[in-house]
């Protein structure tokens, strides 16, 4: 059972680093959008700066034509012209100062997210030499295990080792589990209070009638909890 957590944190592990930097990549993926988007702003900005700048190349030139114009018509309507012009003008400038404004906003918080990426980095590389550590020691507790194991099944019969191993596979790598009070902690199931007094006495190995794991009795910890029930 033990030699199975351990093997199941080393697989965990490395899951947990990956879902990390997981997150990390859709920041960045994030913050690359937003810069696509500054990037477009900018281009929007020098459009509209070119367009205005036009515009009033092109009113100041029609001003000029004022002072040729002799007829009062002609006057009027030139004057008409340069007034839809900078109309034309105050709008591009208008739409210029929301662009302006658009750009502080996505330049604020492209900053934020370049400041959040660094911080999840250092987060990560911090995280990452974490795992590294434990698992390596997870590795070293995990091969003592397994050459403690390899020594306790020189001690037992192959029949008995045949019927362990024969339960473990099919009770999802737990082939002993401990009773307290009647109960097998395997499945939660009450065993035959003879079976109960039979395990108690430790002359023979019993399995659970209910999930065949093999039983053992939790004579320290009834001890315990018969101690302190007679506190109370």
């Amino acid at each position: 059972m033990v030699i199975q957590e351990v093997a199941g944190e080393l697989q965990q592990l490395p899951g947990e680093l990956k879902t990390e930097e997981a997150a990390l990549e859709d920041l960045r993926a994030q913050q690359a959008a937003s810069l696509q988007e500054l990037g477009d702003l900018q281009k929007q900005r020098r459009d509209t700066e070119a367009e205005i700048a036009a515009m009033e190349d092109g009113i100041k030139k029609s001003r000029g034509r004022l002072m040729e114009i002799k007829s009062n018509i002609e006057y009027k309507a030139m004057l008409k012209e340069i007034a839809f012009k900078e109309d034309q003008r105050d709008r591009c400038e208008t739409r210029l100062l929301e662009l302006m404004e658009h750009l502080e906003g996505r330049q604020r918080l492209l900053k934020e997210a370049e400041t959040l990426v660094q911080e999840r980095q250092v987060i990560l590389a911090r995280r990452a030499a974490e795992v590294a550590t434990m698992m390596e020691g997870l590795e070293q507790r995990l091969t003592g295990l397994e050459e403690q194991r390899k020594k306790l099944r020189k001690g037992v019969p192959a029949p008995l080792l045949k019927r362990y191993e024969f339960i473990r596979q099919r009770r999802n790598g737990t082939a002993i589990a401990p009773v307290q009070d009647g109960v097998c902690f395997g499945c939660h199931m009450n065993i035959l209070p003879q079976q109960f007094i039979d395990l108690q006495k430790g002359e023979e190995i019993l399995q659970c009638p209910h999930c065949q794991r093999i039983l053992y009795w939790r004579e320290e910890e009834e001890a315990t909890s018969g101690e302190t029930a007679s506190q109370v």
